[in-house]
């Protein structure tokens, strides 16, 4: 039997007892009433019968008294029967008028005595229902409620509702005299005491507290209790309320852990972010040094041998090369970050990556093999040709370079995916979600060295790796260009188990174009002109006379670039920014035949100051130079736009280049 059926059981038996004894209670008077009812009778008929009147007037009082005193209403009438029986005991034993009289005034005193008691009882008996009915009520209420309600007298149960007993485990009848410490956490006995003093003590917002209770089977829970300072059979006492909060102590507990996990979390990426950042901060500076040692050491030789009267052109040439080196490691940190605006197109993914084979081949080491399951038609992207190439390339030589000196292959695959089959672990960049539309996987896998799981979050961080100091452009810039495209990368990896790197780009829903010829690049860093371009014109075609505006506000920048344009043949005058650029034009309007204007500048920049002097000249040609990407620079909607776009940093080819083809435009 357990605990609530045993609990019931004793409800039963205490009820039962309880209605026994009202029932009995209950027919005392009526059994009083009969017996002196009987008596009067029979003592009535016996003094009557000896002429004593006045003491059998006087009997009949007793059981009028406590028949209407006990039964009301039906007290009511059993005293009008024996005052009727009263009278006509009066009329059987004598025929005076005297004692006949007084026996009516006699019947009528006990009518009045019996109307006044029937209706004092019923009034007090109305209460005693009204207040049994609202002890009933406020019964039920405590019984039932879903708090546990108890009294606390000197720390002792007095009174414990059924909520009160399920809490503690322990049935209502054998809690009644126990003390509350016995179900008190240690950790909180002084807590719940204190707590009980003060509400003794009738201190201000003392009621309301927690602490932790053990159950009978030393379950620990929570509770909150709310307390009130009542009298209890003549002594002071509590009564306390109690929910159980054992629920939301532990979701708070949760929350606390769970914000606590988040802070630390954030505090490990600040510091990752921090590592990434002196990482990335001291490989550009060792990257940086090294080609303007390179520059600075090949010039100053140059410069020794110029007063030698010797020839400095292999040291400028070298000179030249760490330059371009440098310029390079700038783009690519660029691509890292994501600030790729070339133009994109529809690509069959699958032919872009056919047409980028045999140079990845003729580069990798003869002991790895690469093995390709490329798809025709592939899936269709909207993308740049050149930077999914660079992709491609650096995916193959990162996995070659995990193969090291051993046989191995590296796998190849092209394939269509639906979102759902993307992986969440793993995901660069952080916080990327698939979109509802399919996406082109790109994945190279390798058998080579794997990865540590604490090194893939560190993977696209520009520098890292766990080869050397100064590598670890690769994976960045593939990041960054994924980026750009809108896709996400994937890793999966275990040491000495080889490496996955998948790439995943929306697929797009425009046809591939023909391939067009392709023009051959001139291979000037940094220089890039308007596509269509027939011919690249001759260096005659840029030489000659006039005046070219120098807008630029680096003034070493500014110096060099005047240098140039003074070697080609022209006349320059300067402006180190818009506004006097077009104060400049103002004055020598007439001459000058072309403006070279970089674009991110102070209070004007190249946009600006593009429109206000197409203002004064419409046809001016106008040369924008910028150290950002050309699909960055010129994207968006402008009042004006230049005939070039030459990026930084650029050669004296480069800018020649640039002029002669805004004389080719010209004559067109």
């Amino acid at each position: 039997m357990n605990e609530q059926t045993r609990a019931r059981k004793d409800r039963r038996q205490i009820s039962y007892r309880r209605n026994r004894f009202i029932n009995l209670k209950h027919r005392l008077p009526l059994i009083a009433v009969a017996i002196t009812s009987v008596l009067c009778i029979t003592i009535s008929i016996f003094l009557l019968k000896f002429g004593q009147f006045t003491i059998f007037q006087n009997l009949f009082y007793i059981p009028i008294i406590i028949s209407c005193f006990y039964y009301k209403k039906q007290g009511f009438a059993i005293s009008v029967s024996l005052s009727c029986i009263y009278f006509f005991l009066i009329i059987a034993f004598t025929s005076d008028p005297m004692i006949i009289r007084d026996a009516v005034i006699r019947v009528l005193i006990f009518i009045i005595i019996a109307t006044v008691i029937t209706a004092l009882s019923i009034a007090s008996s109305q209460a005693e229902e009204a207040l049994r009915e609202s002890e009933e009520k406020y019964r039920l209420l405590v019984e039932n409620a879903n708090e546990a309600v108890c009294v606390l007298q000197d720390g002792i149960f007095r009174y414990a509702n059924r909520m009160c007993g399920e809490m503690l485990g322990v049935p209502v009848a054998e809690l009644i005299g126990v003390s509350m410490l016995k179900f008190l956490n240690p950790d909180d006995r002084e807590t719940a005491i204190n707590q009980h003093l003060r509400i003794l003590r009738v201190e201000p917002a003392a009621g309301r507290t927690d602490f932790r209770i053990l159950t009978r089977h030393g379950e620990e829970r929570w509770v909150d209790v709310n307390s009130v300072e009542i009298v209890w059979n003549g002594k002071t006492a509590t009564l306390n309320f109690a929910t159980d909060i054992t629920d939301r102590k532990l979701a708070e507990e949760a929350l606390r852990a769970e914000v606590a996990k988040a802070e630390l979390e954030a505090q490990n990426r600040q510091l990752q972010k921090a590592e990434s950042l002196n990482l990335m901060a001291g490989a550009i500076a060792h990257t940086f040094n090294n080609q303007l040692g390179v520059v600075i050491g090949n010039l100053e030789l140059a410069m020794m041998e110029l007063s030698q009267g010797t020839s400095p052109h292999a040291k400028i040439t070298a000179a030249m090369k760490a330059s371009n080196r440098a310029a390079e490691v700038s783009g690519l940190m660029l691509t890292y970050l994501g600030q790729s605006f070339d133009k994109l197109e529809p690509l069959d993914l699958s032919d872009a990556c056919r047409r980028g084979l045999p140079m990845l081949r003729a580069a990798m080491p003869r002991n790895v093999v690469l093995e390709t399951d490329l798809p025709s038609p592939g899936p269709v992207i909207s993308a740049n040709e050149n930077e999914i190439q660079q992709v491609l390339t650096n995916l193959i030589t990162n996995a070659c370079e995990a193969v090291g000196e051993g046989r191995g292959a590296i796998h190849l695959n092209i394939k269509t995916v639906s979102p759902s089959e993307i992986p969440a672990s793993h995901r660069f960049p952080i916080g990327w979600q698939p979109q509802d539309n399919a996406y082109a996987c790109m994945e190279a896998a390798d058998a080579g060295c794997g990865i540590e799981d604490k090194d893939i979050e560190k993977l696209f961080d520009p520098f890292f790796t766990s080869k050397f100091t100064g590598r670890g452009l690769g994976l960045p810039v593939v990041l960054g260009i994924v980026k750009a495209h809108g896709g996400a990368v994937t890793v999966e990896s275990e040491p000495n188990r080889g490496s996955t790197f998948r790439v995943f780009l929306p697929i797009s829903g425009e046809e591939v174009p023909r391939q067009p010829d392709k023009v051959g690049n001139n291979g000037n860093c940094g220089d890039t002109l308007q596509q269509g371009v027939p011919t690249i014109p001759s260096p005659a075609e840029t030489e000659g006379s006039g005046t070219v505006l120098l807008v630029e506000d680096e003034e070493m920048v500014r110096d060099m670039a005047a240098a140039m344009l003074k070697r080609l043949g022209f006349s320059v005058v300067e402006a180190k920014d818009g506004v006097e650029a077009v104060d400049v034009f103002r004055k020598h309007k007439d001459k000058i035949r072309c403006v070279l204007c970089d674009n991110t500048m102070p209070r004007m920049n190249g946009w600006e100051t593009l429109t206000a002097l197409r203002k004064l000249a419409p046809d001016i040609p106008v040369i924008l130079a910028s150290g950002y990407d050309e699909a960055q620079v010129m994207a968006g909607d402008h009042a004006e736009w230049p005939q070039i776009f030459l990026g930084k940093p650029y050669k004296l080819k480069g800018l020649s280049d640039a002029i002669g083809q805004v004389w080719v435009n010209k004559k067109k």
